[in-house]
């Protein structure tokens, strides 16, 4: 069960979240999602059940099971690292680089 209130399974943008608060609470509540606000393309907050927040402040919740969406996007930053570090070894003319 915790491993549904952790996942963000739905993402709306403020404007919608505004429209759409009613449906977003009963979600909430039936279905125990997290959900996820954007703005301008960026997450910018999170809604949550209240167990979920209560298990939070109690520092009940499983502390690895909440980190698993934490480095979500690790790969890709890693990825980019990797290319300009290798863009700017190409570009290197001093040594020679094998890569």
């Amino acid at each position: 069960m915790i491993m549904n209130t952790v996942l963000m399974k739905e993402n709306f943008t403020l404007t919608e979240a505004k429209a759409r608060l009613s449906e977003i609470i009963n979600r909430l509540i039936y279905h125990k999602n997290n959900i996820m606000i954007t703005k301008k393309g960026k997450r910018v907050a999170v809604i949550m059940p209240f167990e979920t927040y209560q298990n939070l402040e109690k520092g009940q919740s499983k502390g690895l099971i909440l980190a698993y969406k934490a480095l979500e996007d690790i790969d890709k930053e890693v990825d980019e690292m990797c290319n300009l570090i290798y863009s700017e070894r190409e570009r290197e003319k001093s040594r020679k680089v094998l890569l």
